[in-house]
């Protein structure tokens, strides 16, 4: 396994469909969607400059964008790449059925979702919203929300700092906290390698408003945890998140090797894992001595889903302690992510085929869907 991948333990966390079924019957016509490059920005191609208008398939989604509501359409013969948003009042003049037929249903969770709410109350950041339109399958059970790492008895408690820096009003230039820029002004992660994450920490007398504060400032990201037809529980994004945004930490129990294992084959009927290995970066080796197990104790981040073409992507973290075993995971956006896109991790980076061994099917219908789960 590649560092830094989430190593499957028994079976591995299976993946499911990356794309939601929806019944609509109306056939309505209305203007053609238009198609965005990789980052964002709106082309004129082929599709878009054709004269001839389009079916919509279904209204997959909403949001709240600057107090005003947003519909997504899914694009008949589209993919979900090319969906588009209209105003509550574009879809009141152009497509008032599918409008009315998604209203009936918005908000009536087929499963009994306060559970989950009573569990979101502890949350930090901004409120997660539920929505279940497809089974009535509720919270798991015996699922307990976190908002930083818990270690088991076997795990060492991480060292204390190995430096801090005396800056005043912001790191300086030259000081060892930000010898590597990692973000910008804004807070977007700026470096876009693998290399580790290194936050100036408690000791540091730099001030809450220097720029390499981000993660231990926490998410602002506003999501939603939603059903999927064929997949189980996901997440979107009810807001636009940008290239580089801080998303979420991963965060769990944190257990040894051995006892990851253990867990792993007790999972295995189930198909399903939540572990993510802290693999140790500073030695050469493809072994970690710890992992972060998310099954019963862990945040939003639990049930981010996999794709082989993922949004999202994990960097090491450091910010209390500089002890490589015990990093951190971060969560960032690489690239523009649209309102109502559901968010996605590749679970299998370091995955080659004929050297990683297969576990199930992947079903994330993505382009470059490696067709199975590796660990």
């Amino acid at each position: 396994m590649t560092r830094g991948g989430a190593k499957q333990r028994g079976t591995g966390r299976s993946a499911k469909s990356s794309a939601a079924s929806h019944d609509n019957s109306d056939q309505q016509l209305t203007q053609q969607p238009a198609l965005e490059s990789s980052d964002g920005e709106i082309e004129e191609d082929e599709v878009a400059s054709s004269k001839s208008s389009f079916e919509v398939e279904a209204i997959v989604g909403d949001a709240m964008i600057e107090g005003e509501q947003y519909f997504e359409i899914q694009w008949r013969g589209l993919g979900i790449e090319h969906n588009s948003f209209r105003t509550k009042d574009e879809m009141e003049r152009e497509n008032p059925k599918a409008l009315a037929k998604y209203m009936r249903t918005l908000g009536k969770s087929k499963a009994d979702v306060r559970k989950f709410y009573q569990l979101l109350r502890d949350a930090k950041g901004p409120p997660i919203s539920v929505i279940n339109t497809v089974d009535e399958v509720g919270c798991p059970e015996n699922f307990t929300y976190i908002n930083q790492n818990i270690y088991s008895d076997e795990v060492p408690r991480p060292c204390t700092p190995m430096f801090w820096c005396e800056c005043t009003n912001g790191c300086r230039e030259g000081c060892e906290c930000a010898s590597e820029r990692n973000y910008d002004n804004r807070g977007m992660l700026v470096s876009v390698g693998k290399e580790r994450i290194v936050e100036c920490g408690p000791l540091c007398k730099c001030g809450d408003d220097c720029i390499n504060r981000v993660v231990q400032k926490g998410s602002k990201a506003v999501l939603e945890l939603r059903r999927y037809p064929h997949k189980g529980w996901g997440v979107a994004t009810k807001r636009l998140l940008k290239r580089g945004t801080f998303v979420a930490e991963y965060v769990g129990e944190v257990i040894t090797t051995d006892e990851a294992e253990s867990r792993g084959f007790k999972d295995k009927p189930q198909g399903l894992t939540y572990m993510y290995d802290l693999d140790n970066e500073f030695f050469a080796s493809d072994c970690s001595d710890f992992s972060i197990d998310a099954k019963t104790h862990g945040n939003i981040s639990r049930f981010f889903n996999h794709s082989c073409d993922p949004n999202m992507n994990t960097r090491s973290i450091y910010i209390e302690h500089r002890d490589p075993r015990l990093h951190r995971l971060a969560i960032f956006a690489t690239r523009k992510i649209k309102v109502g896109e559901e968010l996605t991790i590749d679970y299998s980076p370091g995955a080659v085929e004929g050297e990683s061994v297969k576990t199930d099917p992947c079903h994330c219908g993505s382009k470059k869907c490696r067709k199975f789960m590796y660990f």
